[in-house]
Order: structure tokens, then sequence, then C-alpha cells
């Protein structure tokens, strides 16, 4: 009990990323098409039919995965909107995932909620690499739990509140060892993710001194930072859409896609009426071919076939 009043009213320990920015009453009215939109597209997800029973038909609802892309696009709409409407205060400003703010990408642990936590493993266990990707994320995975654990004094070490200190100290610990998300294309500073890395990521903007985002830079408190939430309605509407899958994932995105690896048992989670993907003997996903390179089946035909020869005109 004292644990949770303290956590309600003691200091809490906060992480960059956990400085929201507040946004002006003028700035908020004028992204409200965006947050609307944002709030019909999740009211969808939650009315698709089968949706609380994933869990045991390891299956999705048809169209589940593009609405969830729509979420996000609508996201960066928003983001759009509000960053136009910040004017010269939103200029110079980088999210995580881009070369600019690659520093951002070195600040886990990253946030993820489950219908996100779905589309990127889906995009990421067809990718040649996932085993040694599924390593890292078991191994980041581990030491952040032992970090949060560390500093818990409760009987049950498994039990522990997110708002407590012991977490805050733990986050704030692993945040500091600078690890580079799995995700993250170092030489190329640049998220592999793309399109469909998640809510947190591009929430985070870096500006000023960008190196300063780095959590390892010793100013890194200092960090000029743009965290753009997602509002307020579609946020609690996401958490309610967790709640009726589910699927119990960890909010933090390295534990959950390992998580999902484990509940589909190492196979792609498909929606209802979808094709099954073909496994390959070492686990991998197998590609599918690329019918447009040049040597491709349908660019060979006729190729080798003898051509006519021409019949030589007779002089007269």
């Amino acid at each position: 009990m004292f644990e949770f009043i303290t956590a309600l009213f003691g200091p809490r320990i906060k992480l960059a990323r956990d400085r929201v920015t507040r946004l002006p009453r003028r700035v908020r009215k004028s992204a409200k098409e965006h947050v609307e939109t944002m709030q019909r597209i999740v009211d969808d997800l939650a009315g698709l039919e089968g949706i609380a029973d994933v869990k045991q038909s390891k299956r999705l609802p048809r169209g589940f995965y593009d609405r969830v892309e729509d979420l996000l696009a609508a996201y960066d709409r928003y983001l759009a909107a509000v960053r136009e409407g910040l004017g010269d205060r939103a200029d110079g400003m980088f999210p995580a995932g881009t070369p600019e703010g690659v520093g951002g990408c070195y600040a886990a642990p990253f946030g993820v909620t489950g219908p996100e936590a779905m589309l990127i493993y889906r995009e990421v266990r067809t990718w040649r690499d996932f085993p040694q990707i599924a390593q890292r994320l078991g191994e980041l995975g581990e030491q952040q739990f032992k970090d949060i654990q560390e500093g818990h004094r409760g009987r049950d070490p498994d039990k522990i509140r997110m708002t407590s200190k012991a977490a805050g100290l733990g986050r704030k610990r692993f945040s500091e060892r600078g690890e580079a998300c799995p995700f993250l294309n170092e030489s190329k500073g640049r998220c592999r993710l793309g399109d469909k890395r998640p809510m947190t990521c591009r929430m985070h903007h870096i500006g000023g001194d960008t190196a300063k985002g780095d959590p390892r830079h010793e100013d890194h408190e200092n960090a000029e930072l743009l965290n753009i939430r997602v509002p307020v309605r579609p946020q609690v509407a996401i958490s309610q859409l967790d709640k009726r899958m589910d699927m119990g994932l960890t909010p933090f995105l390295y534990a959950s896609v390992l998580q999902l690896l484990q509940f589909a048992e190492g196979e792609l989670i498909l929606e209802v009426g979808e094709a099954p993907r073909r496994m390959q003997q070492d686990g991998r996903v197998a590609q599918k071919a690329n019918r447009n390179v040049k040597h491709a089946k349908k660019f060979q035909k006729g190729k080798n076939k003898s051509k006519p020869k021409k019949k030589k005109k007779k002089k007269k």
C-alpha cells in the first residue's frame, strides 16, 4: 500500500520520452479532424468480427493489418498538423528513426500497443536475419527486466507495478546503457521498420544539438525535445482494444514481439481467409519470388526458341 501511495504522490522518475509536450488549445483545435479519424479507426478495429477471439483462434479478423496501418498514417497526419500549428517551435526537430534523430533509437525501453506489436511482428518475422534479431530482443528484454527487478523489494519479483520507483529506476538504468534498437540500421541511421515503426518512436522529436538525444550524452537531460503523444481519447480507446483482444502482451516492444513469436509457434499470425506462408527448414519464412527481375520466368518465355529464318529474296 505504501509503495502505491508513493507512486501516486511521490516524485516520478521520468525518461526524456516521458516529458510530454503540452499543446496550446489552438493547435489541438487545428488537429481535431485527425484525432476524430484516429478514434474512428480504433472503433472500426474494435468492431471487427472475431477480434475478441484471437487468443483462441490464432487468427486475426480480415482487414486488421490494413486498419492498423491506417491508424499509424492518421497519427502521422496528426503529427504534421501539430507541427504546423507549433510553427517555429517545431522547426529543426527530427523524429527518432531518422539520421538526425537517431539518438532516440538508443533510448529504450520503447512502449508499444498490442495492435502495433502485431503489425511489427508480421513485418520482422519475414526478414532473413530475424533469428539474429530475435536473439538480440531476448537479450535486451532480459536485461531490461533485471534492471527493473534490481530495485524491487517486494516478496514476488514478478509482480512489479510499472508506476513504482523500482520500475522508474530500472527503466532509467536500462536507457542509460544506450543499447541500439535491434530494428535500427546503424550504418544508415534509419529505422528498418519504416512506416510500421511504433507511435512511441513517431512522437519523439529531437532538436538543437541532436547529439544530446542519445541517453549516453552527459547533457542528455537538457536535450531539446518535442514529444507529441497520441491524444487522450484514441489512447484510451486503444487501451480498451488491447483489453478486448485479451492477448496479455507486455507494453514493451522487445518483449511483446517475442511473446507473439511464442504465441504463433514461430509462424505468422494470419488474417481469416489468408493463405499460409511456406516455412523453410531453418524456421525462416520463405521469401516470395520477385517476378519483375530480369531472370524471372515470365521474361524467359520465347527467348530460347529459335527464330524463323528469313527467306532470301531471289534475284531476278
